[in-house]
């Protein structure tokens, strides 16, 4: 009758290991938020989703000092965003956010620039940390795969549900693919054909 009173310690154990509490709000709507009070001017608004010790500075700042950080973050940021990768570290309470949106550069012409947003949870609650922003599109998007090309042919279409467009009676049949040549230490008179 051992075993009852082990599992009995083990649960009790796990109890009371250290673990990050889950934030109430993805980080990816606490920076929407921030983003969107910055966006409109909004301060105080914005400062509610940045760190405390980030909140600390602000206050004691002037009021010019205050408005000349918001027009620098205006700028930066474009009007606009989307989401374009998230990595969310819960056990150190951590996450990264790629996002890209249009701005508007020198000549009038429109980039897409893109921001890496670091969020940390204080309190329980997920926080900007800091934001940065450039028109290199980050090796994090650079690594991500491909969209899968779209399927070829009448069947393959119906196969997914989707009408298939075009004319299909022009497909033609291009013959089987040479077999792959592949070196042996000893190879066959076969072998050696496949590899000219």
């Amino acid at each position: 009758m051992k075993t009852p009173a082990i599992l009995a310690v083990l649960a009790a154990a796990l109890v009371f290991l250290p673990r990050a509490a889950p934030a109430a709000e993805e980080p990816e709507a606490v920076y929407a938020k921030f983003h969107r009070a910055a966006m409109a001017g909004d301060v105080d608004e914005m400062l509610k989703y940045g760190l405390a010790r980030r909140r600390a500075e602000m206050q004691g700042a002037s009021g010019p000092t205050r408005e000349a950080a918001l027009k620098l973050v205006q700028f930066m940021m474009p009007r606009a965003f989307k989401l374009e990768n998230k990595a969310v570290n819960v056990k150190s309470g951590r996450a990264t956010l790629t996002v890209s949106g249009p701005f508007e550069g020198g000549r009038h012409d429109m980039d897409t620039v893109y921001g890496t947003v670091k969020m940390v949870v204080e309190n329980g609650e997920w926080k900007v940390d800091e934001a940065s922003w450039s028109n290199d599109k980050p090796p994090v998007l650079a690594a991500q795969k491909p969209a899968a090309p779209p399927a070829a042919g009448k069947a393959a279409a119906a196969a997914a549900g989707a009408q298939a467009v075009g004319s299909t009676s022009q497909i033609r049949k291009l013959g089987e693919a040479k077999p792959e040549c592949v070196y042996k230490p000893v190879m066959t008179a076969e072998d050696v054909e496949r590899c000219k």
